[in-house]
């Protein structure tokens, strides 16, 4: 049995909050209350909200003006994921309004394959843990994710919970954190075995994406293959620039 420890406060907010503006209980472009209004609605401290205002403004679901207030920004008011450190699909799943679920369909530690050796500078040998799983989203199956993490990179013995999305998982039993990575999407048609998993017939292809994360050494964390079904779960991307 796998217990989940309680989320933070600020991150319960966050997530909460995020529904409400996705959810249309505020206007698009509209102002949000005020940080003090929020505070009373919440029943936290101020501090917490503007921890809270200060992701979602990173991810650019809000804009703060100086003097005027916070307002939503209707330009990405609709857009399910955002291109940041790692395409986060737990994240998105919650974006859309919909419930995420990651079910593992596979752990084990085995010798990495001549393109997880390449994709992750492993010496010929070298071993590695490969998750497989499936993300849902209101129990529906949209992605098929193998994430592959070099076996030195974990501190402790297994079992772990993979029911966590991987940067988690890297932060928990590695120690470390992702910087950035580099994915290439492209259209495949899968293997039956994927297809069967994610329900599907086998007369179209799905997205592929193909990403390695890396730390702030640019040392590769992760190789990942995962295999989406935009015609499930809409693909929409905003980009900062600059």
């Amino acid at each position: 049995m796998i217990i989940e420890r309680p989320k933070p406060i600020a991150e319960q907010v966050e997530i909460i909050l995020r529904g409400k503006i996705r959810g249309s209980e505020f206007p698009s472009g509209g102002r949000l209350p005020s940080e003090s209004d929020l505070a009373t609605q919440f029943g936290v401290s101020r501090a917490t909200i503007r921890t809270v205002l200060a992701t979602l403004e990173a991810e650019r679901l809000i804009t703060r003006r100086q003097g005027d207030g916070t307002y939503i920004n209707k330009r990405v008011m609709e857009i399910n994921t955002r291109m940041g450190d790692e395409w986060d699909f737990k994240h998105m799943i919650e974006n859309s309004g919909r419930t995420p679920q990651i079910k593992p369909i596979q752990v084990e530690m085995r010798p990495a394959s001549e393109q997880e050796q390449e994709a992750l500078e492993l010496e010929k040998g070298g071993k590695v843990l490969s998750i497989l799983r499936l993300f849902l989203a209101d129990d529906q199956p949209v992605i098929y994710s193998e994430n592959i993490i070099p076996a030195v990179l974990f501190k402790q013995l297994g079992p772990y919970d993979v029911t966590k999305p991987v940067r988690e998982i890297l932060q928990q039993y590695c120690g470390e954190d992702i910087a950035y990575s580099i994915s290439d999407i492209s259209a495949t048609m899968p293997i039956p075995e994927i297809l069967d998993v994610l329900l599907l017939s086998g007369d179209k292809p799905l997205l592929k994406f193909t990403d390695v994360f890396y730390n702030d050494n640019d040392t590769p964390l992760v190789f990942g293959l995962n295999y989406y079904n935009d015609k499930a779960l809409r693909l929409r991307v905003a980009r900062s620039w600059g």
